[in-house]
This record gives C-alpha cells, structure tokens and sequence, in this order.
C-alpha cells in the first residue's frame, strides 16, 4: 500500500538532499518535498497533499515549519515530530526545565550526568546585569531560540568588561530575554551525540569556546573543525534512550562536555533533526529508520 510522505525541509542541506535521494526510491512511498523557504501556502485553501498525507516530516527551518506543525496538530495529521516537542527544543529556556527535571528524575540511572547551572535574564538594562553577572563569571549567553541560525549565537564572558563587547555585538537583543549558562572548565572536547530511533552515534570535536581561548579569532567556522567518531558507551546509550522517551522525540541530537577532574559529563544542548555532520553514510540510517517508522502506523 503507498503511503503519501511529506517532507519539509531546506533541500540544499548535505544530508537532506543525499535522504531525499535515498526516499524516492522506495516503491511504497509517494514522496512530496516542501521547501519551508519558498513554498507557502492559501490559509484558507490548504493543498490536498498536505491534508490527507499518511505522514509530515519537518526538518525545522524557519516559522513556515512551525505554523505547518500546528496545522498537522489541528487537523490530526501525523507528523515524525509533533509541535509541542518541536517547540520545546526551540526554546532553550523551556528545554533547560525539561532536561533538569529528567535528569533528576532519573538520578540514580544518570549518575553520569549532570546540567550546567543556568539563568534566564535580560540585558535591557545593562549595569544592573552587570551587577547581577559579577559574582557568576565565566558565563556563557546563548540566544533564546535555536532554530533560527541568523540569530544564534554563545559568547562567553570571561571578564565583565565582556558584556559591552555583547552588547555592541548584538545590540538587537538588548530587550529580548537570553539563556545564561555557566561556563564548564572542560578538557576542551565537545562530544555531539545523534540518536536515529533505537541507533546512536557519536562524534567528537574542540569545542569552538576553546578554539576561541587559544586563537581569538574574529568568526569560527564550526563546519570546518575536524571530528573524530566516538565510542558510544552503555551511559550515553541508556541517556539517549531516557531523553527520547520523555521528549517524545525520535530523531536527535544532544552535547556532552567533561569537566576537568571529575567523571561526569555536563549535558549542555539538545537539537532536533540535527546536522549529522561527520556521520558517515546517515542517510541510509535515516532513510531505513523512516521507512520502518511508516510500515508501522
């Protein structure tokens, strides 16, 4: 039996367009691509494709990927991902409340792992912040949502001088609220984690904080840091498995940093439908795990 497949993503992105390949050769599906960037849609006039499809996959993008969610919502149309998970990986705010309270209500199967300590608060007026900031250096100030990577950003502050250069920096975020983490002295590695159903992976990488440290460069090109594959270990395995389940979230990826001197990882960032960069031959994993999810609604 075909089922209709509607896939919303930007279809320049490495691995999207290399899975995109991959699903259109498989015989039971009737595949629809949507460019979330170009394609928009009649409100009142929602295409036929859309409303009667067996399933939506959103790789987030912008808005149009939201407003598409809540429409899959409203009209009970199943999606990979629905919006209430999508959204709370977008607002780092509300997903740092998420992952604390799992992590402390899987404590004693988590022993490993921990969560920076975090604020939320706004820069609108600057020497109070300051105030505030003083006594918590190092920091590191991260925009409030993830998914737009115009207006991403972590910058750490080290001295509390710093918090100017933040603010001629991005003087558009002066009046909207930030998430504050507190800077993890680390052994300089950053270990990004993808989980594809019951499958995880790893790799690992310098952390661009520290390449920042060591070299002061202007802008830091993440997608040119060299990665190395890391060994998945039965705690990484048994947390992917824990963060999937109370997420409600099936495609993943989450990183890891190891303070120095202790023999715990600080959990700091969780995205859906991550890159995958560095992962070789993804889209197979991608492409079998979709497929199998299909067959099974």
């Amino acid at each position: 039996m075909t089922k209709k497949i509607v896939f919303s993503a930007k279809q320049d992105h490495a691995v999207v367009k290399k899975l995109i390949t991959k699903l259109k050769k498989i015989k039971e599906f009737d595949l629809t691509l949507h460019d979330p960037t170009k394609e928009f849609f009649c409100l009142s006039e929602m295409p036929q494709l859309i409303r009667n499809t067996d399933l939506l996959i959103v790789k987030i993008r912008n808005e149009c990927s939201i407003d598409l969610l809540h429409y899959a919502k409203i009209y009970n149309i199943p999606t990979l991902h629905d919006v209430d998970t999508v959204l709370l990986c977008k607002n780092k705010i509300a997903l740092d409340y998420k992952l604390r309270k799992t992590i402390y209500e899987h404590k004693d199967a988590l022993t490993k792992f921990s969560i920076p300590n975090s604020w939320n608060q706004t820069l609108s007026d600057i020497d109070r912040f300051k105030k505030w900031a003083l006594f918590k250096l190092p920091i590191v100030i991260k925009s409030h949502y993830q998914h737009d990577k115009y207006n991403r950003f972590n910058f750490l502050v080290q001295k509390i001088e710093e918090v100017d250069k933040f603010c001629e920096r991005y003087q558009q975020f002066l009046y909207y609220d930030v998430y504050i983490q507190k800077f993890i002295e680390c052994d300089g590695i950053e270990r990004k984690i993808y989980v594809i159903g019951d499958k995880v992976f790893g790799i690992k990488r310098e952390n661009p904080i520290y390449i920042f440290l060591r070299k002061k460069p202007e802008h830091i090109d993440v997608s040119l840091i060299e990665r190395e594959k890391l060994e998945i270990t039965e705690e990484i395995v048994k947390l992917s498995k824990i963060l999937s389940k109370e997420l409600n979230i099936k495609i993943f990826g989450f990183d890891l940093v190891k303070p120095i001197n202790q023999d715990i990882y600080y959990l700091i960032d969780l995205n859906d439908f991550p890159s995958f960069k560095g992962i070789p031959n993804i889209e197979n994993e991608l492409k079998n795990f979709i497929q199998k999810y299909v067959s099974s609604l």
